[in-house]
């Protein structure tokens, strides 16, 4: 592990030491990292979300919109007024 200074809500530090108080942690370090864990798994989706967009623009912006014809504005009025 690397040690990182970090500034934390209230709310997390008194998590922290409430997961010490019940025996959960044996330390505030300790319990931090129980709730950086417990956060990992969606922060990790979150990334794999954001590189999947990334391609995908990266793609389009090379290849074009995998459409030949989107509708335009007025196609969009068209299809209304019927």
């Amino acid at each position: 592990m690397r040690p990182v200074t970090i500034k934390v809500r209230e709310e997390v530090l008194q998590v922290a030491d409430e997961l010490v108080r019940l025996g959960i942690a044996r330390s505030r370090n300790q319990a931090l990292n129980i709730i950086i864990e417990a956060g990992m798994e969606r922060a990790r989706r979150l990334i794999e979300r954001r590189r999947k967009v990334a391609r995908l623009v990266e793609r389009f912006e090379k290849e074009g919109l995998p459409y030949e014809r989107l509708p335009t504005a007025a196609d969009v009025e068209e299809a209304r007024s019927r």
